[in-house]
């Protein structure tokens, strides 16, 4: 195991929602689909659709005015039974927000100016009511994408991946490193299958994570220091698990309508919500603009199923759930 990194789960907690009064969820009371619900982040869905899922979180991007998102946030939040994870990618490059000019991750020259920019992103973040932030990109490049990764050697890298996360988190917004393994991709996975080789070096970014809330695991086949046997990093057990190994935060896949994983689940997209989960994953992300709320119910009744044959075990599901409901700021019993 080359990434040996820990989140106590108090601290965990502690971490996300430090200004959330703790209520205590008992799992015994919630149904098998009110668990499933949990563990997934949608694009926001019709409101129908919400209150039949009951999804863990939303992801928004795509609106004009901070007001338009405080007003989003503040709608969905008070229609959902149970707190929502709200998502939003903010990785330097690009943003969200119209409103919002943001340095990219590749221009910081220091740890403080790392840790500077992850308190400006996160109290951004928490003035309009998101809970978590898809960020910051710790993968070694992308050549499509500049400037989304930090740069430097190998140990200013990790001190400006801690600083940020330290920065975006004293702001009481989750951090998520992404996107596990890591390493140089050299296709889009959005587009089309992706391969990394993966090296110690890309590990210990990760390690430099240590102190995240979450960590996203990619899309891509990767060989090298750690291999995923021929599937994607998400739907691989050999690479989930190892992260699980010494990881307590949150583990979540990268969106599940990019082609880079849908291309293998074109006509089961049922199955590739079970082989997520299966593979060790806490949430599966299906935010992408074409997803639908069909899409949603067809992988949560997959998952029911799949409860019900044994496939994946009740008790799995109650670990992963756990996890969310915590990060959420609640006491799970």
């Amino acid at each position: 195991m080359n990434v040996l990194f820990l989140v106590p789960a108090v601290l965990l907690a502690v971490l996300i929602l430090p200004r959330v009064t703790a209520e205590t969820i008992f799992l015994s009371n919630l149904t098998i689909e009110e668990k499933l619900g949990q563990l997934v982040i949608v694009r926001g869905l019709p409101s129908d659709a919400m209150q039949a899922l009951r999804p863990g979180g939303i992801f928004l991007d795509g609106l004009q005015t901070r007001e338009e998102y405080e007003t989003a946030i503040s709608v969905w939040q008070s229609h959902s039974p149970l707190r929502l994870l709200v998502a939003t990618d903010m990785e330097g490059y690009w943003n969200p927000f119209p409103f919002y000019d943001s340095s990219s991750f590749g221009d910081i020259d220091t740890a403080l100016a790392a840790e500077e920019l992850g308190r400006e992103h996160g109290t951004l973040l928490r003035d309009m009511g998101f809970t978590i932030n898809f960020s910051p990109v710790v993968d070694r490049a992308a050549a499509f994408w500049p400037g989304r990764s930090f740069s430097g050697s190998v140990a200013e890298r990790r001190e400006k991946i801690a600083a940020y996360i330290r920065g975006v988190q004293q702001e009481g917004i989750m951090a998520t490193a992404k996107h596990y393994p890591g390493g140089a991709l050299a296709r889009d996975p959005h587009r089309s299958f992706a391969h990394v080789t993966v090296s110690n070096e890309d590990l210990e970014f990760f390690s430099a994570a240590e102190n995240a809330s979450a960590i996203m695991v990619g899309h891509a086949i990767a060989r090298g220091a750690l291999s995923t046997n021929g599937k994607q990093a998400s739907v691989s057990p050999e690479a989930v698990k190892n992260l699980r190994e010494n990881f307590n935060g949150l583990i979540i896949s990268d969106d599940v309508s990019m082609l880079g994983l849908r291309f293998s689940y074109f006509f089961n997209s049922g199955r590739m919500y079970v082989d997520v989960i299966k593979a060790g994953n806490d949430i599966v992300l299906d935010s992408g603009r074409r997803s639908t709320a069909a899409r949603v119910a067809r992988g949560i009744a997959a998952l029911k199923r799949a409860v019900e044959s044994g496939d994946i075990s009740e008790k799995e599901i109650d670990e992963h759930l756990t996890r969310v409901l915590m990060a959420k700021g609640y006491i799970v019993a």
